[in-house]
């Protein structure tokens, strides 16, 4: 087996949205012995030395409160109302900022449960292996988040208009990406009946 280098990898979890479909904030609902957030964050910890920032906006005093116990950085996107690209941006900023050497950012969100850390950690080999490459994740009805985007990408990921997440970066480059079979688990809770759907379909509580 060829020898993988040791990079550097930031995550950025994204969760400012409103859940507006939801009807209630999706960040904390139950999950295991857990929330949705909290469940992302503990599931981001298990990668072996990698920073993870979580980027809050809506019901921020509600979703802090269940995660700041958590070892990473949270950040507050007052702009969280314009939309997935100004959540980016300013996880991108804060990185930037705080003159955090990586390789790349794996952008990734609360409301894919399913996705273990089988599916990250993969995501990583496969980004160790060609690490000026996007590695995105193939959910079976497109190309998307979780995603390494390289650090080459980050002036790109600050220039995203506010509607515009990482998979218009990853369409843009759908020509020189590498992805990873999300193996059927790659669903989005979007609202309330799906929530209930999946949680009766992978545990009771």
């Amino acid at each position: 087996m060829p020898f993988l280098p040791k990079l550097k990898i930031t995550q950025l979890i994204l969760a400012a949205g409103s859940s507006s479909r939801m009807g209630e904030p999706k960040q904390v609902l139950p999950w295991h012995n857990t929330t949705l957030i909290g469940h992302a964050i503990e599931r981001a910890l298990l990668i072996e030395e990698t920073s993870i920032y979580v980027v809050l906006g809506a019901y921020y005093d509600t979703v802090y409160k269940e995660i700041c116990h958590f070892p990473v950085t949270i950040l507050k996107n007052a702009e969280w109302q314009s939309g997935m690209g100004s959540t980016i941006r300013s996880g991108i900023e804060a990185i930037q900022q705080d003159k955090l050497s990586c390789d790349g950012v794996l952008i990734s969100l609360v409301d894919q449960p399913l996705l273990d850390t089988t599916h990250f950690n993969a995501l990583v080999t496969q980004f160790s292996k060609a690490p000026s490459v996007i590695t995105a994740t193939d959910l079976g009805s497109g190309i998307g988040v979780p995603a390494i985007i390289p650090s080459q990408y980050f002036c790109e990921l600050l220039q995203l208009q506010s509607d515009f997440g990482a998979r218009y970066i990853i369409k843009k480059h759908i020509d020189h990406i590498n992805t990873v079979d999300a193996l059927g688990k790659g669903v989005d809770i979007d609202t309330i009946a799906q929530y209930y759907a999946i949680t009766k379909n992978n545990f009771s509580f």
